[in-house]
């Protein structure tokens, strides 16, 4: 999914929302970004543990405000392996925004 799509979709939601990724089918929750050194991509940093508060939309708004639309939204797990995915899209579950 491209940063600017996933802000244009978002642009009416309450900025209070929290982000999550699905892992598996569960929910984990998004406590950080960063950005590939590699190629333009916004990494969803992941916490396994459940011990860190997930970002609002608003947080990531702020965070990404200077980011060209065309990177691309990715999620690494901070426990588990170094890879990433691409992510292509998000549902609204539970007031949460769901990453798939």
């Amino acid at each position: 999914m491209r940063l600017v799509d996933f802000k244009f979709s978002t642009a009416d939601y309450d900025m209070q929302r929290p982000l999550f990724v699905a892992v598996d089918g569960n929910p984990q929750p998004v406590v950080s970004l960063t950005k590939s050194p590699t190629d333009h991509r916004l990494i969803l940093d992941l916490d396994l543990t459940h011990a860190g508060r997930p970002l609002t939309l608003d947080a990531f708004m702020t965070r990404t405000q200077k980011l060209p639309g065309s990177w691309r939204i990715a999620a690494q797990a901070a426990i588990a392996s170094p890879t990433t995915r691409e992510l292509f899209g998000y549902r609204l579950i539970d007031e949460k925004i769901m990453f798939m």
